[in-house]
């Protein structure tokens, strides 16, 4: 039986995972202090019923997950577990290991390879929300310093390139609009587990530059740059809060100049 929202479910299995090769590491994962160095994805699969508890997988049928670390230390604990077993264990079965795929990127890597782009897409595919400092309601909008800054704190905090934030927030509150959006947010909050439900708002949001009279060409390019490189990491970090348990999963999609 899988939950409507399995999210937190991978992340536990995730943690399973690495704890039976070292109890340290899983503490270490899963320990106070934020930001955390992993983001998951929900399972994807068919399910052949619905109760009120959840979804039965379907026999034999394809389930899939995404696991993609920050920081490539904690990546051997997954490799070593794939190599010594043939399955996992997730809400009391057993899941069957078909298929691996690997994907390598390095901050190096996304950031030589950023474009300047000028307007985008972000396709929020799973339920996203925004915490606000001292408050105890979340942003429910995706407004750019909400989004921007939270992908430039996630990647100072583990990329070997760093940015300054100060100037880059305040180049984005100047030069960064939302130029269109189509976002719903469900009336019925989300079982996390653990007796926790929140809710978050989904769909697209489009941006666009706008130059601004305070900053150079130079700046506006290099800034531009690093806008994109976020955007591509932000689809291995996820964006927002609890993009551990598979909240804020994106999607980018940048207009090319034709």
């Amino acid at each position: 039986m899988l939950p409507r929202f399995t999210g937190h479910v991978v992340r536990a299995v995730l943690l399973a995972i690495v704890g039976s090769i070292d109890r340290s590491a899983a503490e270490r994962l899963h320990g106070a202090g934020d930001p955390k160095p992993y983001s998951v994805t929900p399972m994807r699969f068919k399910a052949s019923g619905r109760t009120d508890r959840g979804f039965v997988l379907a026999p034999s049928s394809p389930c899939s997950f995404s696991i993609r670390f920050l920081d490539d230390s904690y990546s051997q604990y997954l490799v070593k577990y794939l190599v010594e077993h043939s399955d996992i264990e997730v809400c009391g079965g057993t899941l069957r290991i078909e298929s691996v795929q690997v994907s390598l990127k390095s901050y190096e890597e996304l950031y030589s390879k950023a474009l300047e782009v000028e307007a985008f897409t972000l396709r929020f595919l799973t339920p996203t929300y925004f915490s606000k400092w001292g408050v105890e309601f979340h942003e429910a909008f995706p407004h750019p310093v909400a989004v921007f800054m939270n992908l430039l704190n996630l990647w100072n905090e583990f990329s070997p390139i760093k940015f300054d934030k100060k100037t880059f927030r305040d180049w984005v509150e100047k030069s960064i609009a939302v130029s269109g959006y189509k976002l719903q947010k469900p009336l019925k909050t989300i079982d996390i587990g653990r007796g926790r439900a929140i809710s978050g708002f989904s769909g697209w949001c489009a941006y666009r530059f706008f130059p601004h009279k305070e900053f150079n060409e130079a700046l506006n390019k290099n800034h531009l740059k690093l806008l994109y490189t976020l955007c591509r990491f932000g689809e291995f970090s996820n964006v927002g809060g609890n993009r551990t348990g598979g909240f804020g999963v994106i999607k980018f999609i940048p207009k090319l100049a034709e």
